[in-house]
């Protein structure tokens, strides 16, 4: 097994410390090159080095650690993100299944993702392509950042970057997502309408049902009922689960 080279970035001196004694004791095969606590620091490791692995901390004062690999055009290694902060970075982490560690975290979980990590290595899989699961990722970050929001949907094709206001509603169909346009086109993604939940619900989009996620700004109208069903603006109308009802109107008339 070929040894894996690894920098880890953290603002904090202590965790650096404490994650190089961890992966020294208990994760053979792997070797620290050099801490960074800055981003301007990191990138000037990480060109130097060129290393497999970049252990990077989410939450940074000044520049966070998304902003390190935006500074790549091409981004040559793979990251394992390391944060305290369960918010809307970790949820975006998660939907583009990349590898993470909620501090503080345990010697098994850091095991784990070093263990995926190779394995992801050995598939062969290239570890820089247009479509590959940081880019989508970056491009979904920017969700946040841009008045003018779009999301990266990854298809069998590439990537549909696609206005988040221009969807209309999303539809569970087992482990895939049908999403529905303004333009009445619709496009089916590999991936379970939890992880659209999941990306979405903050910027006002709400599961009406167990099958349907819709966004708020696209509703027209609500029809009385025992769940009821919102009126979208393509003309259809989705159900409203009754457990969801009260929840669902509170966030209708507060959005």
């Amino acid at each position: 097994m070929s040894e894996i080279k690894a920098i880890i970035v953290d603002d904090e001196q202590h965790c650096i410390e404490a994650l190089q004694t961890m992966l020294q004791k208990k994760c053979p095969g792997v070797t620290v090159l050099a801490g960074a606590r800055s981003v301007k620091e990191a990138r000037n490791l990480v060109e130097e080095m060129q290393p497999d692995l970049v252990f990077l901390d989410v939450e940074m004062p000044h520049q966070n650690g998304f902003e390190l690999l935006k500074l790549f055009d091409k981004i040559n290694f793979d990251v394992i993100f390391t944060t305290a902060y369960e918010q809307y970075a970790l949820k975006a982490i998660k939907f583009n299944a990349l590898d993470y560690l909620l501090k503080p975290f345990s010697i098994k979980e850091l095991q784990d993702a070093l263990e995926k990590f190779r394995e992801k290595r050995n598939s062969g899989a290239p570890r820089e392509t247009n479509d590959s699961p940081l880019e989508v990722f970056l491009q979904n970050m920017k969700t946040l950042q841009q008045n003018h929001k779009k999301i990266a949907l990854p298809t069998i094709n590439g990537l549909v970057f696609m206005p988040v206001q221009n969807i209309v509603r999303c539809e569970s169909t087992g482990n895939y997502t049908k999403i529905f346009f303004t333009d009445k086109k619709h496009l089916m993604v590999s991936k379970p309408l939890k992880e659209f939940e999941e990306l979405l619900t903050d910027i006002n989009f709400f599961r009406i049902h167990n099958s349907h996620l819709i966004n708020l700004q696209q509703m027209q109208s609500y029809i009385q009922g025992e769940g009821g069903f919102a009126l979208m603006s393509d003309g259809t109308q989705v159900e409203v689960s009754r457990r969801r009802k009260a929840e669902f109107l509170k966030k209708a008339m507060h959005f």
